[in-house]
C-alpha cells in the first residue's frame, strides 16, 4: 500500500519508478506502458496490444531481458495505480530467475497525485499524441522517437541538464541503449503532433 511505501529508506522513495498506462482513443485497444524515474525525470514507454496483465508481464520480461542485472538499479521500487493491468505484482516483481528483483507498491485509490511525475510526462506525451489519437498506426519506433524528444527538453529542477544526461551520468550509455534512449540536440526538440506522422 502507499502507507508501506512511505516507510521505505528516502532514497528508495527518491529513486522509485512511477508507472501507468496511456490509453488510444476508442478505435484502438492498443496502449502505452509508461514509466517515469524520479531521480532522473526520466520517461519511458512502451506499445502493449491490449491492457491486461498478460500485456504488461511481457513489458517486464523484455525490460528484464534487455537490461539483465541493470533492471535491479531502475525499477527496484515501482509505484502503480489499482489497474486491473497492474493486478498480478508477483509476476512483475519476479527476476528472470525466480528471484525478487523489484516491489511493486499502490497508491491509494483515486490518488492519482501520489504519482504526479508520471502524469506530468503524460502531459508532455499528449502534447505529441493528443487525447483522442488513435494508437493503432503507432510503432514502437515512433513511440521511443517521442521520448527522445521529451527525454531531451533540459529542466530547471535538473540545474539545466536534461533527463538523458542525468541517466547517462547515473547509468550508463550501456543502459540507456538496452532501452532504446538516444538523445535529440536541444534545438530540435519537437513536442507537437507534427513529430509523429501516422499513415492513416
Amino acid at each position: 500500500m502507499y502507507s508501506d511505501f512511505l516507510l521505505l529508506d528516502p532514497d528508495y522513495v527518491d529513486r522509485a519508478a512511477e508507472m501507468d498506462t496511456v490509453h488510444s482513443s476508442r478505435d484502438s485497444k492498443k496502449v502505452l506502458l509508461t514509466f517515469y524515474l524520479r531521480k532522473e525525470k526520466l520517461f519511458l514507454a512502451f506499445l502493449m496490444g491490449r491492457c491486461t496483465t498478460g500485456a504488461v508481464r511481457i513489458v517486464f520480461d523484455r525490460l528484464k531481458n534487455r537490461l539483465g542485472t541493470d533492471f535491479h538499479l531502475l525499477f527496484h521500487t515501482v509505484l502503480t495505480d489499482r489497474g486491473s493491468e497492474f493486478g498480478d505484482p508477483g509476476s512483475l516483481e519476479a527476476g528472470i530467475y525466480g528471484e525478487k528483483c523489484s516491489s511493486v507498491f499502490y497508491c491509494d485509490p483515486m490518488r492519482s497525485g501520489q504519482k504526479g511525475g508520471v502524469e506530468n510526462a503524460h502531459t508532455l506525451l499528449r502534447m505529441v499524441l493528443p487525447k483522442g489519437t488513435s494508437f493503432e498506426f503507432l510503432t514502437q519506433w515512433d513511440v521511443n522517437l517521442t521520448v527522445n524528444h521529451i527525454n531531451s527538453m533540459p529542466r530547471e529542477s535538473l540545474g539545466g541538464r536534461t533527463p538523458y544526461e542525468v541517466a547517462l551520468w547515473a547509468y550508463g550509455a550501456r543502459t540507456l541503449k538496452a532501452l532504446q534512449l538516444r538523445p535529440i540536440p536541444p534545438d530540435e526538440v519537437n513536442l507537437t503532433p507534427k513529430l509523429i506522422r501516422f499513415n492513416h
